[in-house]
């Protein structure tokens, strides 16, 4: 049967295109270059752009109260900084009531302060004014700072630090509970107070390395010298002192100098303006570590990372030559589709920058995703060209041309899909997954103009240097693998499309049984995003032993009346509600006003334990109450709005959502009290808004991207059938990557729900492709697995090549020294596999299926020839 369905509106859209690609193919080729060149110089442009707000959801209830009362009770983008001293040689630690010690946490408080978008009203250490003490003196109860601002090192002076800690009560959470360590806990500003300018995390990041930890940890210090005159200091001077040897590194850093100019100008001075010169670390004391965590430590660490995962990019795109080199028979031709899929990388970073984005550490994986999805295209025009030049005998001008007429319309189809179905992501409005979306939209975008039109003209000027020798090599390369297609095609009959069905069957139902496993958010103590034996990780054990407090901090705001914080009722209901959270598992350690106004009573009673209650008298309450100061950040102005501190063992998804339970649980309770429990804020709190956005948006996003995918396939070959057979095993490949997630401990988060929607538009090519094939041999007359075969001859080779090379290509992840690269990597090979498998396999399966209850036939639509 011949079908006439090309001769509507697909016929007319290549009548239309045609020309524009074709007849003025040098000046649309130079355009293109041109606009390459240019997006090429912005992509260089284009720099690291982490940010803490970016993985807010800020729609989301829980962050609606996080901005309400960010400035009162503070934020939750931390670094926390601890002091540890090295065990003995009796094998029990020092004590850190010394003076070499206490000198060099003083000092690291200092350097903390001064630490670039630091809230220097939110240090909170040994040595800062927030940190105070209770004690019964003659005449009351004396207040005062745990380390005095006169203190000197003496032993009477140490002795009296011990003291003061232990009323202070701040054993576990600000010094180590075997006292061998402290705890610098600093909050971090997203922008300048006053020039709004955005913070710099790989700058911080370095910093703290080399401020903090080589402070105390490295034997030498480098002084930095002007080699000229930079008022207000002249040659000689020293403009900085650090603690890293950048070696060959030194002409590419910045330095913002000590003193600013008269006007209160920042001196920044360039690497290659000053001079190094090594001199003994007053401050290096081998018996002590420093252990740093936080947010802009994580983003420095994924930054520094960057350079390997680039190589990756590189001996990816190495191993896609070789490999293309082999298909092709002509190392010409090889860089060709390559070359292409990186111009639409190019197209894609320029267009970024254009647009005002960075590229996030935890986006790097998209390049690579549009990289891979150029090429898949680029090698079915290639496979296509190669063929007609082969086995018709046209030149490279009609060759191309016969492409382009053939695939233009199924491969921008295709990408099109992709760019949709890549757009779907921002329903997840979290900010990070929404440039994500942004990001390989552009790209796929890219794609259209560079595989689809500057590819297809770069062919038509392909001089091969013995075309009867490459035609012979194609025609041996397309027959080598008849025997491979026509065993393929036998799946069409029922003894092997039953058993095929079967199985598949058996595999949806093993992801539907551990789906429910899947779990939204982390799964594992630490950062998943690095490796388990990452100095970042091993860091974050020694704080999570040591210390009751570290950088995962969940805050619920208890709202009262005015003055709530003297009525009795109230009071209770918190203090009541801290003890809950308390005996909540995962929860190392709470507070809140009541525990320390029940305290402030008991010391009024020579520290009775029975007199460790709250009063029910206001005026008595308003006593206690009184004795804590404002800078313990433990009620708001009017004392209406009081926030319980609640200190995390870790920020796995299931330790967020027992305290989230629990307080949900004890809200009826508060209430009867006039207490209303408002959720959330506090770095862990952000966290459990992003899993409760990601859980409950996650199947839109998927049923959005597979209902896209379904709705241009329908468009394009207008039939239930050519629906069923291309979009489920596209359906079934994204069932088994979440069970493969669910299996391995891979949470469903903002870097990981992407690569499921990412995956499918890759795979949705090849069945495209694949499909588009058959239609035209069912056109020609022929029967099912016969078309089948036909199909798999034109189009099965580059298919089933594309998901070699690029299975090949991401193994290489495997080895890097990034946790989330390399599940990425785990999750990708998977899906590359399964999808391949779902194309070659499945589909030939379900066409018999759908044989079966009404012949196949070629349909009319979009992309029916």
């Amino acid at each position: 049967m011949r079908n006439s369905g090309r001769s509507g509106f697909g016929e007319r859209l290549l009548q239309a295109v045609v020309p524009l690609v074709y007849e003025r193919r040098w000046l649309t080729f130079s355009a293109l270059v041109a606009v390459t060149v240019f997006l090429g110089v912005a992509a260089t442009q284009l720099r690291p752009d982490a940010g803490f707000d970016k993985q807010i959801p800020l729609d989301h209830p829980y962050m609606q109260v996080f901005k309400q009362y960010e400035k009162a009770f503070g934020g939750a983008n931390l670094i926390s900084v601890a002091l540890m001293q090295h065990t003995g040689p009796d094998g029990h630690p020092h004590s850190l009531y010394n003076a070499e010690f206490l000198d060099r946490l003083k000092k690291l408080t200092d350097a903390t302060f001064f630490l670039p978008g630091v809230d220097r009203t939110r240090v909170s250490s040994l040595f800062t004014p927030d940190l105070t003490y209770f004690e019964v003196v003659e005449g009351g109860i004396n207040l005062g700072n745990v380390v005095p601002r006169n203190f000197t090192p003496t032993p009477q002076a140490l002795e009296e630090v011990r003291h003061h800690v232990e009323k202070a009560g701040i054993v576990g959470r600000y010094v180590a509970s075997g006292q061998d360590g402290a705890l610098i806990v600093a909050e971090l500003l997203e922008h300048h107070p006053v020039t709004g300018e955005k913070l710099d995390y790989h700058r911080l990041a370095s910093q703290l390395e080399d401020q903090l930890r080589g402070r105390i940890q490295s034997p030498t210090m480098w002084e930095y010298r002007l080699k000229v005159d930079r008022p207000p200091y002249k040659a000689g001077d020293v403009v900085w002192r650090g603690y890293t040897d950048y070696g060959w590194r030194l002409r590419f850093q910045t330095f913002e100098a000590e003193r600013k100019t008269d006007a209160g100008d920042a001196v920044m001075v360039r690497g290659s303006e000053v001079q190094a010169q090594t001199v003994p670390n007053p401050d290096y004391a081998p018996d002590l570590r420093v252990h740093i965590i936080g947010f802009a430590k994580v983003v420095g660490d994924v930054t520094d990372a960057s350079l390997e995962v680039i190589g990756y990019f590189f001996l990816a795109m190495l191993l896609i030559v070789l490999l293309l080199w082999r298909f092709c028979g002509s190392l010409r031709l090889s860089l060709l589709p390559l070359s292409a899929a990186i111009t639409a990388v190019i197209w894609e970073l320029g267009l970024l920058k254009l647009c005002g984005f960075g590229l996030d550490p935890f986006a790097i994986l998209v390049p690579f995703l549009i990289l891979s999805i150029g090429v898949s295209h680029g090698v079915q025009y290639i496979n296509s060209w190669g063929q007609e030049v082969a086995e018709n005998g046209r030149s490279s001008y009609e060759a191309s041309l016969v492409t382009f007429r053939r695939l233009f319309l199924p491969g921008t189809v295709a990408i099109v899909t992709n760019v949709i179905g890549f757009a779907t992501l921002a329903f997840i409005h979290i900010d990070i997954v929404r440039e994500m979306a942004i990001n390989a939209a552009l790209g796929m975008a890219a794609v259209i103009i560079t595989n689809k039109v500057m590819l297809p003209i770069a062919l038509t000027w392909v001089r091969l240097p013995d075309e009867e020798a490459f035609r012979r090599a194609t025609q041996r390369r397309i027959a080598s693998g008849d025997g491979l297609w026509q065993a393929i095609s036998a799946i069409t009959q029922p003894r092997w499309a039953v058993p095929t069905l079967a199985i598949a069957a058996l595999a949806l139902a093993w992801a539907l049984h551990v789906y429910p496993r899947l779990t939204v958010g982390d799964t594992q103590a630490g950062v998943p995003e690095l490796k388990a034996d990452s100095r970042y990780n091993r860091d974050a054990a020694v704080v999570a032993q040591n210390f009751g407090i570290g950088v995962d901090i969940f805050k619920v705001i208890a709202e009262t009346g005015e003055y709530g914080c003297l009525d009795y009722r109230a009071m209770q209901a918190i203090d009541d509600f801290v003890w809950q959270l308390r005996n909540t598992p995962g929860v190392a350690f709470a507070t809140a006003l009541p525990e320390v106004a029940r305290t402030v009573n008991s010391l009024y009673h020579e520290n009775a334990v029975r007199w460790a209650v709250l009063p029910r008298n206001r005026e008595a309450m308003a006593a206690l109450v009184g004795r804590v100061p404002s800078s313990a950040g433990l009620a708001n102005l009017d004392c209406s709005r009081l926030p319980v501190l609640v200190f995390t063992t870790d920020h796995r998804a299931s330790t967020l959502e027992r305290i989230t339970t629990a307080t949900l649980a004890f809200q009826p309770e508060a209430q009867a009290a006039g207490v209303h429990l408002a959720l959330a804020s506090g770095n862990a709190g952000v966290m459990a808004a992003t899993n409760e956005e990601i859980r409950q948006r996650e199947w839109l996003v998927i049923v959005w991207v597979h209902l896209t995918l379904l709705v241009f396939v329908w468009i394009s070959f207008r039939s239930f059938a050519s629906v069923i057979c291309i979009i489920t095993p596209l359906v079934l490949c994204s069932l088994l990557t979440y069970g493969l997630m669910a299996t391995l401990g891979i949470g469903m988060k903002s870097a990981t729900l992407p690569v499921a929607a990412f995956g499918v538009g890759i795979g949705v090519d090849d069945g495209i492709y694949l499909w588009g094939a058959l239609v035209r041999a069912l056109g020609q007359g022929a029967g099912l697995r016969e078309g089948f075969r036909l199909a798999l001859r034109a189009a099965g080779k580059a298919t089933t090549f594309t998901s070699l090379a690029l299975i090949a290509s991401v193994a290489t992840w495997l080895l890097s020294g990034l946790q989330f690269q390399v599940d990425m990597g785990v999750l990708l090979l998977f899906m590359f596999s399964t999808n391949l498998l779902g194309a070659l396999l499945l589909m030939p399966a379900l066409g018999w299926l759908c044989h079966r209850i009404r012949p196949l036939q070629a349909h009319r639509g979009l992309l029916a020839d």
